[in-house]
């Protein structure tokens, strides 16, 4: 079952960021930000118009998301892929779970429980929906960068060749042991599968087919 959840994680993602990263190009989710949408198109976070303004800020992080589907489709660099963009997936979530001021809106008057439980529903979907199956693909992986936590290190000479390396990294991760942590890791990971996959199936009901 690991192999088929990871598999599945790889999957949901990859298509996720390939389709996010290639829309920026051909627009084919006319309501989300692309290279030929109109000057009024409304902009869901200040941020993403100030990436877009500067020219090349938002082009680059399309390119990377397009990489990075690649790297999850195909099974190449996935560990390399995921630390690298990390921060991507931060961001991502972070613009959709600062909701204190809707919150706060709702706790005065000024908006209704509608209104807050879209903003709820705007942070589960719109930002879990990255983070959580990446944070969860990363401890699938967690024995390549097990290396990286060593508390005492020396340095290895890069022209040395392979013999010169003093650390071994495990060539397949392994679901984590014991009773109640499996049963977690499980959980979760299920959760962050289909939390993407209903993603998917809201965008695929966006894509303009032409």
């Amino acid at each position: 079952m690991f192999g088929k959840m990871v598999f599945a994680a790889r999957m949901v993602l990859g298509i996720f960021y390939l389709l996010s990263g290639l829309n920026w190009f051909f627009g084919f989710l006319p309501m989300l930000p692309h290279i030929g949408m109109p000057e009024d198109l409304p902009m869901k976070h200040v941020v993403v118009s100030e990436m877009i303004k500067t020219g090349w800020m938002f082009q680059t992080a399309k390119l990377i998301e397009i990489v990075f589907g690649l790297s999850m489709l195909t099974n190449r660099a996935v560990p390399l892929m995921l630390a690298a963009t990390l921060p991507v997936a931060f961001i991502t979530f972070m613009l959709d779970a600062l909701i204190l001021d809707d919150i706060w809106r709702w706790m005065t008057g000024v908006d209704t429980t509608g209104q807050l439980l879209i903003a709820i529903e705007d942070m589960v979907v719109g930002g879990l929906m990255v983070l959580l199956p990446h944070l969860w693909l990363m401890i699938c992986y967690f024995s390549y960068y097990r290396p990286a936590f060593a508390w005492k290190t020396e340095p290895t000479n890069p022209c040395a060749g392979a013999a010169a390396s003093i650390v071994t990294v495990e060539r397949a991760a392994r679901a984590p042991a014991g009773g109640i942590l499996r049963t977690a890791f499980y959980i979760v990971g299920g959760f962050a599968i289909l939390l993407q996959a209903y993603n998917l199936y809201l965008i695929s009901g966006m894509i303009a087919w032409r």
